[in-house]
């Protein structure tokens, strides 16, 4: 009798160890900068820009600073003509302004640019942390639209 309810325990035990576990493979998120979200405060083109991932990686490489082409493309880890076509697409919304000061151009954001970079942070957060910080920020964004 004993060793029957001992036996029943442990079914139930592995059966709400294994209930758990799917559940949190289910729910945990690791990508979350690969799914797509409306952001509801931007015009539609600046919209349809931001849920491309790439665009995404390059906005946020120029955060601090100017930057070349082949700086940009190693730092996203992507191909310099993969990088050139999305930083022309980029250049062509307005979210990035560049310089040609030697042979190479540097980029940089633009006032939209850095809305962007915001709004980025909000609706398309790299980890749980920076879901968390930013979720308490979403009532700061607002669409000014002089920038249009």
């Amino acid at each position: 009798m004993f060793e029957d309810i001992l036996i029943l325990i442990a079914f139930i035990i592995s059966d709400v160890i294994a209930i758990v576990s799917l559940l949190a493979f289910l729910f945990k998120s690791k990508q979350f900068s690969r799914r797509y979200v409306d952001v509801k405060e931007a015009p539609l083109h600046i919209n349809n820009t931001l849920k491309d991932e790439t665009k995404r990686l390059i906005i946020r490489s120029l955060k601090k600073e100017k930057k070349y082409l082949t700086f940009i493309a190693k730092e996203i880890g992507e191909s310099v003509a993969k990088t050139k076509y999305h930083l022309q697409e980029l250049e062509k919304v307005g979210i990035i302004g560049s310089m040609k000061l030697t042979r190479e151009k540097f980029f940089l954001l633009t006032t939209k640019g850095e809305w962007c970079l915001k709004a980025i942070y909000i609706y398309y957060p790299k980890n749980n942390l920076e879901k968390i910080i930013n979720s308490l920020r979403i009532g700061e964004l607002k669409w000014d639209k002089k920038m249009i």
